[in-house]
């Protein structure tokens, strides 16, 4: 059943709310009837983004790490609740520049937090962290409680504004909700393994090269599961708390070749070629306990196959529309 947290015009604030993640929850929340304000740098997402919910929602272009810009966002929207999504969201690039990965992940996260506490504002906030805090764990499935070892940037970003979320609850009184979110994918993602496997077809769909050995295990989320966790925090987390946000379905990046070769229809013309390694900061395996999030009501809706399908369908259409 659909939550409705959001009716009756509830003031939010979506920072982030124009790239991937970000418009998929923007239109969920404009859909539910909330009064929707998006901040945003523009950096990653766009506008066209959020060309269907245009006519409903409120964009502030605007940096997170800019007191001065979120203050004044925070004062036009006086929000209700806030979905904090604005960070960089790329290992490999968290890898190739870290001082930006932690000002867009931790300074931002920082910032937004104190301009809340400078105005005195208490709205509910929703902290788009990663299973990337996790690292590399050495037993599954992943609970909320295990050690937090990243191996990478990314990961170490994400754990400091995690901790910075809980400083600014301790000693300020602002609810934050953490969000643990592990491999979304989905329609107008710009990067991560789907588009990746989705561009390379495109260009030759006769020879699919994957990185590492084929083996690696993924919890995948179909994007509007992704919201329908973030929009149950939102609701019913406890402030502090952290919640794994996945599908709790876990398979070989091989076994999503052959399900994205089949949406596509090249099953008898693509071969597989595997490089045999991957990525710095690259985690290997991933099986995710998401029942600390199923106990406040989630249910994740489309399965892998079904939301592989989708987002091949949408590729498709995109790129018919680009000629």
């Amino acid at each position: 059943m659909r939550s409705t947290a959001h009716s009756a015009r509830m003031a939010t604030l979506v920072t982030g709310g124009s790239g991937f993640l970000g418009s998929h929850l923007v239109e969920r929340l404009a859909a539910d009837g909330a009064a929707v304000t998006v901040f945003d740098s523009m950096r990653a997402g766009s506008a066209e983004n959020l060309a269907a919910v245009a006519d409903r929602v409120r964009i502030i272009q605007g940096d997170v790490r800019d007191l001065s810009a979120v203050m004044d966002a925070l004062e036009q929207c006086t929000p209700e609740v806030v979905y904090h999504l604005a960070a960089n969201a790329s290992v490999p690039g968290s890898v190739e520049d870290p001082a930006y990965d932690y000002e867009a992940n931790a300074t931002g996260t920082f910032v937004l937090l104190d301009a809340l506490r400078r105005l005195d504002m208490k709205p509910r906030v929703v902290l788009a962290s990663s299973g990337a805090v996790y690292g590399q764990p050495d037993r599954f499935p992943i609970t909320e409680d295990f050690p937090l070892r990243p191996i990478s940037p990314y990961g170490y970003s994400k754990l400091c504004a995690e901790h910075i979320a809980r400083m600014f609850l301790d000693v300020y009184g602002i609810p934050t909700v953490i969000a643990r979110i592990f491999n979304s994918y989905g329609p107008r993602a710009p990067r991560y393994i789907v588009y990746d496997f989705l561009k390379k077809l495109e260009r030759n769909p006769t020879r699919l090269e994957i990185l590492g050995d084929g083996k690696q295990q993924r919890d995948f989320t179909y994007v509007t599961d992704t919201v329908a966790g973030l929009v149950l925090l939102a609701e019913k987390g406890v402030p502090g708390e952290a919640y794994n946000v996945s599908s709790g379905q876990n398979h070989s990046v091989t076994e999503l070749a052959e399900m994205l070769v089949d949406a596509l229809g090249l099953t008898s013309q693509v071969q597989f070629h595997f490089t045999g390694s991957s990525w710095a900061g690259d985690a290997q395996y991933w099986k995710v306990d998401v029942s600390k999030l199923r106990a406040l009501g989630f249910e994740g809706k489309i399965a892998l196959r079904e939301g592989l399908r989708l987002t091949a369908f949408w590729s498709r259409a995109a790129g018919a529309n680009s000629v």
